[in-house]
């Protein structure tokens, strides 16, 4: 409970505030009175701030509220607390703070309580006052005619106002996304509308979510944006009867964003809420321009200055900046305040800051029922005081409830990954996913699906009709372009990017020849020796100096900078694994290969002799050992993208036209296109590589990139398991005598490739390196402080 909850309304209460540097706010008030305003932007994360004329107050006043609660409270000194008292009226700033409350619960059994509101009176929420009857019989309606359908899941939004209520008269708008859903799993969707247009529909325009229309005069707030928290607070008070709710904004169904919504809603419930074990589940606030500007971390006075600085371009952004400001200010000197007084660790007990556009609610217990009833009501009672601005609200509140970040997640870097708030009893209830998923960057859902699941179990089948997956059904209509998955797989030392993008993803994006491109990557960190490790080179090869330095041991923040760089791309990820290494030693077709290689040749490397074979000279049979350890963790950090890859055609009910499979070193010169490669016939393309030097062997493909139908593609997302079954004698004996060498070489990872192809009588077509612009590259450290590519 927290020091400001009050009793009664108007009661008189003590609080603490602390007051530091007042040199600062006297000199800005002498300031003022002479040149009539002060701009500090320099000294804050607002950076431009809003005019002050904007504001409704003195100018001395103005100059206070302008002032960056960083220089009020000096962070890094030990707060000095001092005591005062004030009315309660003075709390709430909001231009609606005198409409009437009238969400009393009362005459509930368990009404849910603003317990965690800051702003002093012990509300309840419930329709039991005689001005909420329009809301009580709404509530009724809905309950009579969608409970026994709906129950298990409700997706639902506002599209308050004739502006937003053309979305959902909008095809173009509104795309094929809910309406696939509605189509493949019977979801349930709501959007609350005022009929400000005048159509009376009770369907949205692709006929997959129900309108409930609401009459505006009954609602308690003239701002709709207020009216909105009425209905995004409280799926308890709406949908009494609903196992699970899902408030989505309409916002995000804008069909051109390519946000990645969910394709089965009950399944990101169980990937969020469920998996986490917590009454609800919120995105967390990325670090992005639109959320903190240029500020270098994400915190609630930089998304403050965020919004207020976006009042310049959209007025409307809320309906009172003043009383914004002021509660930002407020809010960071409570937080401040509550991280002292509890004794708080002020890195991994600083309550989060979430974008509320997506929130996900079980409310299938009497307990989580209450907590996220009565987060809510408290919620509500924030904004009912102050700002229209929920996501500014929501620390405070959270702060408030006095949950806490786990102790399991106190680890460096924790504000990159999903976070579990537990409350005394060390029970989670609030989850937050980590920022990098948010729909910013395109891959919402897909980032939020758990590493592993649903992957197919090593050593299956090259067969797609085994494992733990659905065979990847065709799709459900032809879509206008190709879908192409780009599947690349190495070590994150030589992984090149901004070629990658630049080139091949932003160019495929921007074809009209193509519909989507998805993205799979899987990097390692440890260093594994190379073939030619004891060439000058291998010693000197450096990360990419574009990627940033990472001091967390799962390198977070390069998943996270990674993620940021598909924003502009409008493509999306499927899969990014970063890890320490592939685990080939506890494959159990590998492990009974070494078994048998170990048993017949007792003094020789276990994977000297497989897949390739080359024992000329000691020191070239221990790199080709080096080597195979190498292949055979790339093509099974392969086998497990593929299984992504075939993960989402399953999910999402469609199938890639083109799977390109490249190598983690591949530097794109220029652009490529994709229809030098569709208007060709074949099953699979690989570079011709006719200019190279020495030329490639009659016998041998070039590995380096690999591009297939997706009808063939299996063979190669599963070619781990391909080599295993692979006839490796078979392809040595193949070779030519000279090739041989009198039986002491076999076939190289080259040969096998084409020794596959050819036993699959697949069409194999060569291409130009002009039809595919790349080479392999690395960065090399030549001096001190200097890098080559």
């Amino acid at each position: 409970m927290t020091s400001l909850s009050m009793k009664k309304a108007n009661a008189p209460v003590t609080i603490r505030c602390i007051f530091s540097s007042l040199n600062v706010i006297v000199g800005a008030l002498m300031l003022n009175v002479l040149h009539s305003f002060l701009t500090i932007a320099k000294h804050t994360n607002f950076q431009e701030e809003v005019p002050l004329e904007k504001f409704n107050s003195s100018a001395v006043q103005r100059t206070i509220n302008t002032l960056p609660v960083s220089l009020l409270l000096q962070e890094n000194k030990e707060p000095k607390v001092v005591d005062f008292q004030y009315d309660s009226r003075s709390v709430c700033l909001s231009p609606e703070r005198d409409a009437p409350w009238i969400f009393d619960g009362t005459c509930e059994e368990q009404p849910y309580l603003s317990t965690f509101s800051s702003t002093g009176p012990s509300r309840s929420c419930g329709f039991c006052r005689d001005d909420a009857a329009y809301l009580r019989e709404l509530r009724d309606k809905i309950s009579a005619k969608y409970k026994e359908r709906c129950k298990d899941l409700v997706v639902y939004g506002a599209a308050l106002g004739g502006k937003y209520e053309k979305w959902m008269r909008s095809k173009e708008f509104l795309g094929d996304h809910t309406s696939k859903v509605v189509k493949r799993h019977g979801t349930c969707f709501f959007q609350f509308v005022t009929g400000a247009n005048g159509t009376g529909d009770l369907m949205s325009a692709d006929g997959s979510q129900n309108l409930i229309v609401l009459d505006p005069a009954t609602m308690p707030y003239k701002n709709n944006r207020r009216n909105t928290k009425v209905l995004k607070f409280n799926p308890g008070l709406l949908f009494p009867w609903a196992d699970r709710a899902i408030w989505q904004d309409a916002k995000l169904q804008w069909t051109k964003q390519r946000y990645g919504l969910p394709s089965d809603y009950l399944l990101h419930f169980n990937r969020t809420v469920q998996h986490f074990g917590t009454c609800s589940s919120f995105m967390g606030l990325p670090h992005h321009r639109h959320t903190v500007r240029w500020a270098p971390s994400v915190n609630l006075m930089a998304h403050c200055g965020a919004i207020i600085n976006a009042a310049k371009a959209r007025p409307t952004v809320s309906d009172d900046l003043h009383a914004l400001r002021t509660q930002c200010e407020r809010g960071v000197e409570r937080l401040n305040n509550f991280t002292a007084q509890e004794s708080r660790s002020e890195v991994f007990d600083k309550a989060p800051l979430v974008d509320t556009a997506f929130i996900v609610y079980d409310m299938r217990t009497p307990d989580c029922r209450q907590f996220n009833g009565n987060l809510g009501c408290s919620w509500l009672d924030e904004i009912h005081c102050y700002s229209d601005r929920d996501q500014v609200s929501f620390p405070v509140v959270v702060a408030n409830s006095k949950l806490r970040l786990s102790p399991m997640l106190h680890k460096r870097g924790h504000e990159f990954r999903d976070r579990v708030y537990i409350n005394e009893n060390d029970v989670p209830m609030l989850h937050v996913s980590k920022r990098s998923c948010h729909w910013y960057y395109r891959s919402f859902s897909r980032c939020i699906a758990p590493e592993g699941e649903d992957d197919v179990a090593p050593g299956d089948s090259t067969n797609e009709n085994k494992g733990n997956l659905p065979v990847s059904p065709p799709p459900e209509e032809k879509e206008k372009g190709y879908r192409v998955a780009v599947v690349v797989a190495g070590t994150l030392q030589r992984f090149m990017i901004k070629s990658t993008i630049e080139h091949l993803i932003n160019r495929m994006m921007k074809s009209t020849n193509v519909s989507a491109v998805d993205y799979y990557v899987s990097l390692t960190t440890a260093k594994a020796k190379a073939y030619r490790s004891n060439s000058g080179y291998a010693n000197h090869i450096q990360p990419d100096p574009g990627l940033p330095r990472s001091n967390t041991h799962d390198y977070i923040n390069i998943e996270e900078f990674v993620r940021k760089e598909f924003e502009n791309t409008f493509a999306k990820i499927g899969a990014l694994q970063i890890q320490e290494s592939i685990d080939i030693d506890s494959e159990p077709m590998l492990k009974a290969r070494r078994e048998m290689a170990m048993a017949k040749y007792p003094n020789e490397d276990p994977d000297q002799r497989f897949p390739s074979f080359d024992n000329r000279s000691p020191e070239i049979s221990k790199r080709t050992a080096n080597a195979n350890r190498n292949l055979l963790r790339m093509h099974l950090a392969i086998h497990h993208l593929w299984a992504r890859v075939q993960k989402w055609e399953a999910e999402e009910g469609f199938r890639y036209d083109f799977v390109l499979f490249l190598r983690d070193d591949s530097l794109w010169l220029k652009n490529f296109d994709i229809m030098n490669i569709a208007k060709k016939e074949g099953d699979i393309f690989v570079p011709s590589c006719d200019a190279r030097d020495p030329p490639l062997h009659p016998c041998e493909l070039n590995d380096h990139i690999l591009i297939s139908r997706r009808e063939a593609a299996g063979l190669f997302g599963n070619y781990y398991f391909t080599l295993f079954q692979t006839d490796v004698k078979g392809c040595m004996d193949d070779l030519p005598e000279a090739l041989r060498s009198g039986g002491m070489r076999g076939c190289n990872s080259e040969m096998l490739l084409k020794w596959v192809t050819e036993v699959e009588s697949l069409k194999v077509t060569k291409v130009s390196q002009s039809e595919v612009p790349f080479r392999r590259g690395l960065t090399k450290k030549e001096r001190k402080n200097e890098l080559t590519n």
